[in-house]
């Protein structure tokens, strides 16, 4: 029963000694101070050396990844965060005609401080599975 206690121990301290590996998981919800999600655009994470990103869904929920693991978690480390965003123009083909309709694309709704590291003031550190969510301001008029 001792030598099972100390297995065990010895186990415990192992697991939160490994953590999560190489790639620990970082996710969270964007949204405005009212509680309404962000729909669009992506949340990047940065350092001098490293970048990863991951897409914000429609419920402003979003899954930090690399291009070589999307949704697969970032190393452990302190990242400069940001929010990027690139709002597609609509086309729409009118019946009868074959010049599409092209309705411009419409700005990005966060406020410009977000859309750069210096400037957001959003920062993440990442010690193990983590749960960061994000508040952002509507554009300065």
């Amino acid at each position: 029963m001792k030598t099972f206690f100390y297995c065990c121990i010895c186990l415990l301290i192992l697991t939160l000694t490994v953590g999560c590996g190489n790639h620990c998981a970082v996710s969270g919800k964007v949204s405005f101070p009212d509680g309404t999600p962000l729909s669009v655009g992506e949340v990047a994470f940065e350092t001098g050396t490293f970048f990863a990103t991951g897409a914000i869904k429609s419920d402003g929920t979003y899954t930090m990844g690399t291009p070589s693991k999307p949704g697969g978690g970032i190393p452990r480390g302190t990242y400069r965060v940001s929010l990027q965003g690139v709002i597609k123009p609509t086309v729409e083909f009118v019946p009868g005609s074959h010049v599409p309709k092209i309705t411009p694309p419409k700005e990005f709704p966060i406020d410009q401080k977000f859309t750069s590291t210096s400037t957001s003031g959003l920062t993440c550190e990442v010690k193990g599975r983590t749960k960061y969510d994000i508040t952002v301001e509507p554009p300065v008029k």
